[in-house]
């Protein structure tokens, strides 16, 4: 097996640290980011480089930098440092260029990005519900749906709705953007 450089160590840790400051567990993320839990397990651990579209993906979930995942680095050598330099600017100038959608896959592309949107605004309910210390039955009560169609909402089984997100955006007292982007 191929010795575990520092960057990606580094940036593994970070993505770890800041997962569990939002108390996600991997297999959660997975879902925002469209990795499997083993290759993504393998991503914090700092065995495997992380793709520049997955920090992307997470920083917008996170609304943090990118630099964030690149934060407390160790001394590097020289070779290291270049190597970082040309990742976190790639990371940093093409933001949009790994969101390509093939013209004759538009639907799939599509759909991936509404899968991907949705498991991040899941995610974020969830957790504005747990820091307001509000129980799943007072959301559904709120939006007037029963327990068991709000439940499908937060697990993924039931896509989300503008009108749902709206009225959970104006019950939280946040933007839409701040649960879907």
């Amino acid at each position: 097996m191929e010795k575990r450089k520092p960057m990606d160590v580094t940036i593994g840790s970070n993505m770890s640290k800041l997962r569990k400051q939002f108390n996600l567990t991997q297999r959660e993320i997975c879902t925002v980011v469209g990795v499997n839990a083993s290759t993504y397990k393998h991503y914090e651990l700092g065995d495997r480089m992380v793709p520049i579209s997955v920090l992307q993906d997470l920083a917008k979930f996170y609304k943090v930098s990118t630099n964030y995942f690149f934060e407390n680095m160790p001394e590097l050598s020289d070779k290291e440092q270049l190597e970082l330099s040309n990742y976190s600017f790639k990371v940093a100038n093409n933001t949009q260029k790994y969101i390509a959608i093939d013209l004759k896959n538009t639907t799939k592309g599509l759909d991936e990005i509404e899968e991907k949107t949705q498991a991040r605004a899941r995610l974020r309910i969830k957790n504005m519900r747990l820091e307001n210390n509000k129980s799943q039955k007072d959301l559904a009560k709120y939006l007037e749906i029963d327990l068991s169609t709000y439940n499908k909402y937060e697990k993924g089984s039931r896509k989300l709705s503008n009108e749902v997100v709206k009225k959970l955006a104006e019950y939280y007292n946040v933007s839409v953007s701040d649960i879907v982007d």
